[in-house]
C-alpha cells in the first residue's frame, strides 16, 4: 500500500520530489566529505609527525656547536627522551636547478641534508625513512606539486649532476608556509659539496613529557645553549602542515551545516504545503475512522524513502570527491591511520542527518492533530489566517507597478509563508559570500599582518649572532639612511628576558626591541606598545602565561624585575610563534638576532635593489618579502580560491532550487486565488509578473540580511575557525564585486527559476478552480 501511495505521490509531484531529494543529496554529500577530510587530515599529519619522529623543540644555528656543553645540558635536564645535531647546507638559489628550472629567484632557503640517525627522518612517498644511493637526490614533495620537477629528471646541485630517484616528505619543513626546503643525498655526495654551501646546524630534541616543552624551552635559554637562528615547536610544524587543507575543511564543515539547516526548511515547507494541498483527503481519512498514527504513516514513508535515496546518493557521490579533495593531504603527508574510521565516522554523520530529518518530519506530522474532519471537508482546505491589518497599501507604494504593489502586499499579509523562503535566501547569500570573503583577504597583500608580517615591507634582512655585531648594524643603518631609494627602515631587535611569576623566574620571553609603529601588524586585541612599561604578546604566548589586555608581566632586567602591562595580543607564525614586543632599551641582554625592515620609494626596484645589497652587504640574509609572502601562502590561498568557487556553485544551486520549490507550491496553493485573479481580468503576464515581484521582494531582504551576517557572524567565525589552527585570527575584509557581483548572480538565478516555473499559472482553470 505505501509502495504504490509514494509511487502516485511521486508522480503528482515530480519537482518537488526531486528537488527535495537533492536538498538531502548535497547535505550527506557535504556533511560526509567534511567528515572524511577532516579526520583524514588530523590523523595524516599524527602519522607523519609520529613516522618522522619530528621535534618536540627545533633551534637552527649558525656558527660552531659545543656538543660537550649540549649533551651536559642533555643529561642534567633528564626531560630529553632523544636529541640530534643535524646539519643544513645551505646554498644559493642560482646553484639549484631542477630539469629546466632554476631557483634562483627562490626566497626560501634550500639546501641539502642527510638522513638522520636518531630523529626527524625524510620519508618516502611509502612513509619509509629513505635511504639514498650516490648519485641520486630525492626533492621535497613540494615542488613536485608544484610541476617543477619528476622522477628521472636530472638535477644540477652547486655544478654537479644527480637523477632525481623520487620525493620527499619532511616533517619539519614540508609545508609551503616553512621558509626553509632540504634536498637529501647520500654522505659522499653531501661531502663533496660541502664547500659549495653555507653550513647550518639544527639542534632538535624529542621530549619525554611534551606537556612541559615550555620549561624545557626556558632551560635550554638560560643555558646559554646556541640560539644563532630561528627556532621551532611541534605545534607551529603541525599548525604549517595543516594551515592549507584545514582553511578548507573549515569553511566545508561551515557550508555543510548551512545547508542541512536550509535541507530541513526546505522539507518543512513542502510537507505543510502537502498537507494544505490534500486538506480535504485528510479530513476524509479522519471521518471514516482512520487513526492519526496510520495517516501519519502514509506522509512518513514518503519523506522516510527520500531521505533515504537522498543520503545514500549523496554518501555514493561524496566517495569519488573524496579522493580528489584527500589527493593533496595524502601527497604531502601520506596515508592517514584513521582512513578507515574516517568512513565510518562519514555513513555515521550521514545516517544521523537522515535520522534528524525523519524524525523532524515525525514531528510536523503531529499538526494532523489540529485538523478538524469537519473543517477540512467543509473548506477543503486550511483556514489560513490573512493579517490584512499591514500599514502598507496600495497608495504608499504608487511609485512601483501594479502587479508588483500586489506581489510586495501579498508578502506583507501572508509573513509567516514566506519566512522559509527568506531564511533560505539568507543562508545561501551567507555560504556565498563567506568563503569569498575569507579568498579575497587571504590573497590581499595584507593577510601577512595577520600572521605577524608587515604588508610595507620590500626587502626584509637579518642578522644572526655570527655577524650580528654593533659594527655590522651601523654599517647597514649608515648605508640605508644613505641610499636615496630607501623611503624609511626599522631595526628590531631580539633578546631573551626571563620571565617572574608568582616570584619564581620559571620561563624565557623572546622580546622584539624597536618601533613597532613603521611596519605593524595586525593585533586580534588592543595596539603596539607606545610606553616603555608597555609590552604586546603573540597569542600562544598570551594562552601559555594566561595573559590578556591589561595584564601584567614581571620581566628580569639587569638582573631588576620590571612591571610590563600587556596592551597588544597578536598572531604570530614565524619564529616559532612564540614572542613579544616593546620598546625599551637594553644594552645587556645578548641580542639573539636583528631584524631589518627596508620600504623602498619604487617596489618596482626590489630586484635591482636586492643584488646591490648583497654585493655591498654579503654578510646580512636577505629576502624579497613579496616573493616570500607569494612562495609561502601560495598554495593556502589557491585551496581557499577552489572552495570559494565551489562554495557560489552551491549558493546558485540551492538559491535556483528553492525558488523553483517555493514558486511551484505556491502555485498549488494559490489556485482559487489565480483563478479569481484571471476571472476579473488579470492576464497571464500580470500574474506571471506578481510572483516574480514576491520572490524578487524577498530575495533582496535575504541579500541584505545574508550580507550584513557574513559582515558580523561570518567574521566572528572564521575567526574561531583560524584560531583553532594554531593562534591566528583573519580579519576578513571585502570588495565590490563580492558585496555586488554575488547579489546580481543570485538575482540572476531567482529571476530565470520564477519566470521557469510561473509559466505553469496559465495552465490553472477559472471554472475548475471554482468547483467547491
Amino acid at each position: 500500500m505505501y509502495r504504490k501511495i509514494i509511487k502516485n505521490d511521486v508522480k503528482e509531484s515530480k519537482l518537488i520530489t526531486i528537488i527535495t531529494t537533492m536538498f538531502i543529496m548535497v547535505a550527506a554529500v557535504l556533511v560526509a566529505l567534511a567528515t572524511i577530510l577532516s579526520v583524514n587530515l588530523a590523523g595524516s599529519i599524527d602519522t607523519l609527525m609520529e613516522k618522522t619522529q619530528s621535534p618536540h623543540y627545533m633551534q637552527m644555528h649558525t656558527g660552531t656547536v659545543d656538543r660537550e656543553r649540549l649533551a651536559t645540558f642533555v643529561e642534567e635536564n633528564g626531560n630529553v627522551a632523544n636529541y640530534e645535531i643535524a646539519e643544513f647546507l645551505n646554498l644559493n638559489g642560482s646553484d639549484i636547478e631542477l630539469g629546466e628550472h632554476s631557483f634562483a629567484d627562490s626566497v626560501e632557503d634550500n639546501g641539502l641534508a642527510v638522513q638522520s640517525k636518531k630523529l626527524d627522518y625524510f620519508l618516502d612517498m611509502d612513509n619509509q625513512p629513505i635511504q639514498p644511493k650516490p648519485g641520486e637526490l630525492y626533492v621535497p614533495v613540494a615542488f613536485k606539486k608544484q610541476g617543477l620537477a619528476k622522477i628521472g629528471d636530472q638535477a644540477k646541485i652547486a655544478g654537479k649532476t644527480f637523477t632525481i630517484n623520487g620525493f620527499l616528505r619532511d616533517g619539519t619543513m614540508n609545508s609551503q608556509m616553512a621558509g626553509s626546503k632540504r634536498f637529501l643525498l647520500h654522505q659522499k655526495d653531501y661531502d663533496a659539496l660541502f664547500s659549495k654551501g653555507k653550513l647550518e646546524y639544527i639542534i632538535q630534541f624529542r621530549l619525554k613529557d611534551p606537556s612541559k616543552l615550555n620549561q624545557f624551552e626556558a632551560a635550554y635559554k638560560k643555558a646559554g645553549l646556541e640560539v644563532n637562528g630561528p627556532n621551532g615547536t611541534h605545534r607551529l610544524f603541525k599548525l604549517g602542515n595543516a594551515m592549507s587543507d584545514g582553511i578548507m575543511i573549515g569553511i566545508l564543515l561551515l557550508i555543510s551545516l548551512l545547508v542541512v539547516l536550509m535541507t530541513f526548511m526546505c522539507i518543512r515547507f513542502t510537507l505543510l504545503s502537502k498537507i494544505e494541498e490534500d486538506y480535504k483527503e485528510i479530513g476524509v481519512m479522519k471521518a471514516i475512522g482512520l487513526q492519526l498514527k496510520e495517516i501519519k504513516k502514509i506522509y512518513l514513508a514518503k519523506y522516510a524513502v527520500i531521505s533515504v535515496i537522498g543520503s545514500v546518493l549523496g554518501y555514493l557521490i561524496s566517495i569519488p570527491l573524496s579522493y580528489l579533495l584527500l589527493k593533496n593531504i595524502k601527497l604531502f603527508m601520506g596515508e592517514s591511520s584513521n582512513e578507515g574510521l574516517s568512513w565510518v565516522l562519514a555513513i555515521a554523520g550521514v545516517f544521523i542527518v537522515m535520522v534528524l530529518m525523519i524524525a523532524y518530519v515525525f514531528r510536523l506530522l503531529n499538526r494532523f492533530k489540529k485538523i478538524s474532519a469537519v473543517e477540512a471537508i467543509r473548506f477543503s482546505g486550511a483556514n489560513e489566517k490573512v493579517n490584512t491589518k499591514t500599514r502598507f497599501n496600495l497608495r504608499k507604494l504608487a511609485f512601483l507597478s501594479p502587479d508588483t504593489r500586489i506581489g510586495i502586499i501579498d508578502i506583507m499579509n501572508r509573513k509567516k509563508i514566506y519566512l522559509t523562503m527568506l531564511l533560505v535566501f539568507i543562508l545561501s547569500t551567507f555560504i556565498m559570500i563567506v568563503p569569498a570573503l575569507v579568498y579575497h583577504t587571504s590573497s590581499s597583500e595584507k593577510f601577512v599582518e595577520s600572521l605577524g608580517f608587515s604588508h610595507n615591507v620590500d626587502i626584509a634582512t637579518s642578522l644572526y649572532q655570527s655577524t650580528n655585531s654593533v659594527e655590522n648594524q651601523d654599517k647597514i643603518e649608515s648605508y640605508l639612511a644613505n641610499d636615496p631609494d630607501v623611503e624609511t627602515f626599522s631595526k628590531i631587535s631580539t633578546k631573551n628576558f626571563d620571565v617572574k611569576e608568582t616570584g619564581n623566574a620559571d620561563s624565557v620571553l623572546s622580546v622584539e626591541l624597536g618601533n613597532h609603529q613603521k611596519f605593524p601588524v595586525d593585533y586580534l586585541q588592543g595596539k603596539a606598545p607606545s610606553k616603555m612599561n608597555q609590552i604586546a604578546i603573540s597569542t600562544i604566548n598570551a594562552e601559555e602565561y594566561n595573559k590578556k589586555i591589561g595584564d601584567s608581566i614581571i620581566l628580569v632586567r639587569e638582573g631588576r624585575e620590571e612591571t610590563f602591562i600587556v596592551c597588544g595580543i597578536y598572531a604570530n607564525v614565524f619564529n616559532g610563534g612564540k614572542t613579544a614586543k616593546a620598546i625599551f632599551e637594553d644594552t645587556t641582554a645578548p641580542t639573539i638576532w636583528t631584524d631589518i625592515s627596508i620600504k623602498l620609494k619604487d617596489s618596482n626596484k626590489v630586484s635591482q635593489k636586492m643584488k646591490q645589497y648583497k654585493k655591498d652587504l654579503p654578510f646580512v640574509k636577505m629576502n624579497n618579502a613579496e616573493q616570500f609572502r607569494d612562495q609561502t601562502f601560495g598554495s593556502t590561498i589557491q585551496s581557499v580560491k577552489m572552495i570559494s568557487i565551489g562554495a557560489l556553485l552551491v549558493a546558485l544551486l540551492v538559491t535556483g532550487l528553492i525558488t523553483s520549490l517555493f514558486m511551484k507550491l505556491l502555485l498549488v496553493k494559490d489556485k482559487k486565488e489565480i483563478a479569481t485573479l484571471k476571472a476579473v481580468g488579470f492576464t497571464n503576464q500580470e500574474i506571471r509578473k506578481q510572483y516574480l515581484s514576491r520572490s524578487l521582494t524577498v530575495l533582496i531582504v535575504g541579500l541584505g540580511s545574508g550580507t550584513l551576517l557574513a559582515m558580523t557572524l561570518g567574521k566572528t567565525m572564521s575567526g574561531l575557525v583560524s584560531a583553532a589552527l594554531g593562534g591566528v585570527s583573519i580579519q576578513l575584509t571585502g570588495s565590490p564585486l563580492i558585496y555586488l557581483g554575488c547579489p546580481i548572480l543570485m538575482l540572476v538565478v531567482t529571476y530565470f527559476a520564477t519566470k521557469s516555473i510561473t509559466v505553469q499559472a496559465g495552465k490553472i482553470e477559472i471554472a475548475e478552480n471554482f468547483k467547491d
